[in-house]
């Protein structure tokens, strides 16, 4: 069974002694920062958190590319308690895998000395781990409770809660922001507790600066960015609260728009975990995102399996033959043989999910690498139980694209991941 982990984590806390007064004990300057020798996939943040207050403190950074050094200099903390954020148009200069070097200097206010501390490092890369988190489910369950997980072999193995993927992780940046460590998005951490509709949805992440004086990329989140923060092992709200405090239990809006209905956009929903389709002119919450969005694209492996280059998942691409229940969906992928692999499972429901087409409806999915999907119904199961209902599971409905819960028993569509 997967063992839920602490799901948010804090910058390191730098303890910086610069000497700035003669005959006195040296100033001690608690500096909150990337750790030495970090890599990073989006701008580094400094906040001066503690330590002695009657000095400023300025950060110099440099970086060496094509010959040249180069660098950024500014009072960054003329105040203790100061948070600044590298700003975005300094940070796109620098070339990917760019070593860069940072140094804090200390001026005494009343003395007039200065100080620098050891030069440390970090680098610009991509930092993230996968474009998909895990769901958060960490129990098991039969048709119609929780159960010990079982062993191999045994009835229901082979489930959600069996199989550990990316456990969510989250870093609080200490200034309204939170950083996904596994998807690289940075998250406005609290929403402003108002209902909008879409376009006033848009337009409020569009004109967002947070922190005050710091990033102005803000966004509305697409569907699939949205449901990356869903928790689908919590309830009401199904997210981490200690991650996303204030987050309602109802509806926020996602950019994406509605493929059968130009009036209609996407919303997820943080009571449960679901999804719909709603007008436009509907009033939901709002929670922003800043970060590079995903294309993701297929290859077609030429062996009866695709793979998403994003995630790097390896999908059937064929169907099972016949509809199943839950249980014999699971015993069918676990037996799986195919293309040489036999370590083939039931996709979780983010894993399932990465595979809609929003662009398209009837079926939600590029035919040209799922030529046999079925829009219709029944669902596509996947092996996530939903946590408010023992006795159903999550599945997705390739008509237009959505995931809700079903019964466990029905027979319903199979098509299995590795």
């Amino acid at each position: 069974m997967k063992k839920r982990t602490p799901s948010i984590l804090f910058p390191a806390l730098l303890v910086l002694s610069l000497s700035l007064s003669t005959g006195l004990a040296n100033a001690q300057v608690t500096l909150t920062s990337p750790s030495d020798g970090a890599n990073l996939s989006s701008e580094p943040t400094f906040a001066w958190t503690g330590g002695d207050y009657d000095v400023y403190l300025f950060i110099t950074i440099f970086y060496y590319d094509l010959g040249y050094w180069s660098g950024y200099y500014r009072v960054l903390f003329p105040t203790a308690g100061d948070s600044v954020p590298m700003p975005s148009a300094w940070w796109e200069k620098v070339g990917e895998d760019t070593p860069c070097y940072w140094a804090v200097l200390g001026y005494n206010t009343a003395t007039h000395q200065w100080a620098v501390s050891s030069v440390f490092s970090f680098t610009k890369g991509d930092a993230r781990l996968s474009y998909l988190p895990d769901t958060g489910i960490t129990e098991c369950y039969d048709n119609a409770q929780a159960i010990e997980c079982p062993s191999p072999g045994q009835p229901f193995y082979g489930q959600d809660a069996q199989y550990v993927t990316n456990p969510m992780s989250y870093t609080d940046n200490l200034h309204g922001t939170v950083t996904d460590n596994v998807t690289g998005f940075m998250w406005q951490r609290e929403d402003d507790n108002q209902t909008r509709n879409w376009e006033s949805a848009l337009a409020y992440c569009e004109d967002l600066v947070l922190p005050q004086g710091g990033y102005t990329d803000w966004r509305l989140p697409d569907k699939y960015e949205l449901q990356s923060i869903v928790d689908l092992g919590r309830l009401e709200p199904a997210i981490d609260t200690l991650v996303f405090s204030g987050t309602n239990p109802s509806w926020y809006w996602s950019s994406t728009g509605y493929a059968n209905n130009i009036s209609n956009a996407w919303s997820v929903d943080f009571l449960v975990g679901y999804e719909r389709t709603t007008e436009k002119s509907s009033s939901w919450y709002v929670r922003c995102v800043r970060g590079q969005s995903i294309e993701r694209s297929f290859t077609d492996n030429g062996d009866g399996t695709i793979t998403e280059n994003t995630t790097h998942l390896m999908w059937q691409k064929e169907e099972a033959d016949t509809d199943m229940d839950w249980e014999q969906a699971l015993l069918y992928c676990e037996n799986l043989n195919l293309a040489g692999h036999d370590d083939w499972r039931l996709p979780d429901i983010k894993e399932l999910r990465s595979i809609v087409d929003n662009t398209r409806f009837l079926p939600s999915i590029d035919t040209t690498y799922f030529p046999g999907c079925q829009g219709g119904p029944p669902p596509y199961w996947s092996s996530s139980t939903n946590a408010a209902y023992a006795d159903a599971a999550w599945g997705v409905h390739f008509v237009s694209g959505g995931s809700h819960y079903y019964y466990k028993i029905p027979a319903s569509h199979v098509r299995c991941v590795r």
